[in-house]
This record gives C-alpha cells, sequence and structure tokens, in this order.
C-alpha cells in the first residue's frame, strides 16, 4: 500500500544536475507528451489567458523556472502569436545538459532564451518580469523550500506568479505508473513519474504553503485531470 497522507520524501532521478544523455532525452520527450495529454499545459494557458492584459506595442515578458524540454514555452509563444500579443520567455533550468538540449528543441522560436541557473540563486532584479511561472517544479522540493520559491517567484515578477504541479491522487498514482511501464521508453520515467505524484500535493499542502511563503492573495484551483494551479496577483 502506498501512503497518500503525506508527501513523499522518496528521490527522482531528475533531481540530479549532473543527469544526461539517451535516457533524458527520452525523459524530456514523453514528460512534453505527458504535459499535452494530461492537461498541464492547458492548466497553465488557462491561467495565463486569465491574467494576460497586454496593451498593443508592448512586451509581456515572462521568467520560466524548471523548464525542462521547454515545451510550455514554446505552447505559451504559440498562444501569444495567435492573439497577436509579443512575449518574451526566459527559461531556466539547473541541468547543462537539459539547458543544451532544450536550445536545439526551441531555436525556432526566438522568443524563448534558455539559461542555465539554480532557483535560489538567480541573476534577476526584483520585478524583472511580467509574469513568473513553474510547472512541475515545486514537487521537487519540500515544503519549506517550496514556499521560498513562491517568494521568490513573487519578487520576480511584476503582474503575477503562476505555479502549476501535480495532485497527489490515487488514481493518478496507479495510472502514471500503469501507463508508464506500459508505454515508455526512459527508466528514468518509469521511476519518477509515479514518484512525482507521491511527491504531489493535496489542497491542504498548497495552503499550507500559502502560509509558510506569507503571500497574499493566494489562489488554489483544481485543473482536470490531476493538476493544481496557484497564482497570486500583484
Amino acid at each position: 500500500m502506498v501512503d497518500l497522507s503525506r508527501r513523499s520524501v522518496s528521490p527522482e532521478y531528475m533531481d540530479e544536475a549532473s543527469v544526461d544523455g539517451t535516457d533524458v532525452v527520452y525523459a524530456l520527450q514523453e514528460l512534453e507528451y505527458v504535459n499535452r495529454l494530461l492537461g498541464g499545459t492547458r492548466a497553465t494557458l488557462r491561467a495565463l489567458a486569465r491574467c494576460v492584459k497586454a496593451a498593443p506595442g508592448t512586451v509581456v515578458d515572462i521568467l520560466d523556472l524548471g523548464t525542462g524540454a521547454g515545451d510550455i514555452p514554446v505552447a505559451i509563444v504559440q498562444w501569444a502569436r495567435a492573439r497577436a500579443i509579443e512575449v518574451r520567455i526566459v527559461a531556466v533550468d539547473f541541468n547543462p545538459f537539459i539547458c543544451a538540449w532544450t536550445r536545439k528543441r526551441v531555436a525556432d522560436f526566438p522568443e524563448i532564451e534558455v539559461r542555465e541557473g539554480d532557483v535560489f540563486a538567480l541573476p534577476f532584479a526584483p520585478g524583472s518580469f511580467d509574469y513568473v511561472h513553474c510547472a512541475m517544479l515545486l514537487h521537487h522540493f519540500p515544503q519549506a523550500e517550496a514556499a521560498h520559491i513562491l517568494c521568490i517567484m513573487h519578487a520576480l515578477c511584476r503582474q503575477a506568479l503562476i505555479a502549476n504541479d501535480l495532485h497527489r491522487h490515487p488514481v493518478a498514482f496507479h495510472a502514471i505508473k500503469w501507463l508508464t511501464q506500459l508505454l515508455s521508453r526512459s527508466p528514468m520515467v518509469k521511476h519518477d513519474a509515479p514518484v512525482s505524484v507521491l511527491r504531489g500535493f493535496q489542497r491542504s499542502d498548497l495552503e499550507e504553503l500559502g502560509r509558510l511563503s506569507g503571500l497574499d492573495g493566494l489562489s488554489i484551483e483544481r485543473s482536470w485531470p490531476f493538476r493544481f494551479v496557484m497564482s497570486v496577483p500583484k
């Protein structure tokens, strides 16, 4: 029996900044598919659509933390182009191999700049971006560090922060474990995907993050099937 009563502290392979090679590429490609198929990308785009108020001729600056394959920044650019909204996205990941691979993957999207960086030591001044976003990042950290990341995001944004992450739920756990064992080519994904769900959140965990971060106006929404989206306007 798995314990879903509290967030797991089991490590994921993707937590290591030194992981590289073919298995990481498989993992990035499959996680992009999971984001698209299971609603992670849609959750972010819906949140942005509610927030973004772009005047003609202005550029919307977005920081994406823990960008991975850069698939969500690409989706944001495609969404913005379709609405004649000009965006500029800085996409940050701590893994140098992932950054190098993602730069090639987003080469046709000049709106996106990929940078290597540590979320706790970012080289940006307060208020450098209109929106600061992360997807599937917070569950990699214990509660106190996740709350600290929310504070960092809030300090860096001018308009709002948006954080999209996993709902810790028994159906999500068993479904992703079964699907990855059946369909994944990546040992990393087969291990990390169900562990990610166990490290994910229930509403009470996110409410605790709100208290720990001390941020006013924290909104928590369920996004079908198994995502939560937090946002804090400024």
